[in-house]
């Protein structure tokens, strides 16, 4: 959750998305397909000791491990695989056009970078505070995309949407998703599908619903 308010940089320590264009849960699915389409499919989180100020630190970053840590930004490179040469001409392009104005890393503050390559909307704070930090970021998948077709009572359907007796799904499982998922909806209709298998899976088991 930490990329947002940092630089997240290919294998050649380029920029290569607006990293503050939207909150987390409004783009991480799209940011993850951009890293996977990447040489190596990874990305690096780049920053410097601001990150550590952010409010409820160690829920953001998500992690037990530490980061990367360097004095200098090509040390840092070089500690990470990056031409140093080059991330060090990524950050210095990034804090030429990093604006003036207040940080607020609870809301779409507006504090934008526009001349940079590519541009970021916001929480663009200067990268120059060592020691150096950077992260890995990787991607998995963690629900599905498309998933299994079930009706209102939450059977599971054939091909023909015929139910399938005695079986039943809900969340994450029957899909829905395509090209952006909304932050806890998959928990939500978890919740209410689950409810309704339930309640037909006891109907069915009584005897007194149908298949």
């Amino acid at each position: 959750m930490l990329y947002p308010y940092a630089l997240l940089v290919d294998g050649d320590g380029r920029r290569f998305v607006d990293e503050g264009r939207a909150t987390v849960d409004e783009q991480y699915e799209d940011m993850a397909r951009r890293i996977l389409a990447l040489p190596g499919r990874r990305a690096w989180v780049v920053g410097d000791q601001r990150l550590f100020d952010l409010p409820r630190f160690d829920d953001i970053v998500q992690t037990t491990e530490a980061p990367v840590s360097a004095t200098t930004v090509e040390e840092l490179a070089s500690a990470i695989g990056v031409p140093p040469a080059q991330l060090r001409a990524t950050i210095d392009d990034y804090n030429a056009a990093v604006q003036p104005g207040p940080f607020d890393p609870l809301r779409l503050d507006g504090k934008a970078a526009p001349g940079a390559l590519p541009p970021k909307s916001n929480w663009a704070n200067p990268v120059d505070r060592p020691p150096y930090v950077a992260w890995p970021l990787e991607c998995s998948n963690v629900f599905t995309f498309g998933g299994l077709a079930t009706d209102l009572d939450g059977r599971v359907l054939s091909r023909d949407d015929a139910p399938i007796p005695g079986l039943y799904a809900a969340g994450e499982i029957t899909g829905l998703y395509h090209g952006k998922y909304t932050g806890a909806t998959s928990v939500l209709r978890g919740l209410v599908f689950g409810r309704l298998a339930g309640r037909h899976a006891a109907r069915y088991l009584a005897g007194l619903a149908s298949p």
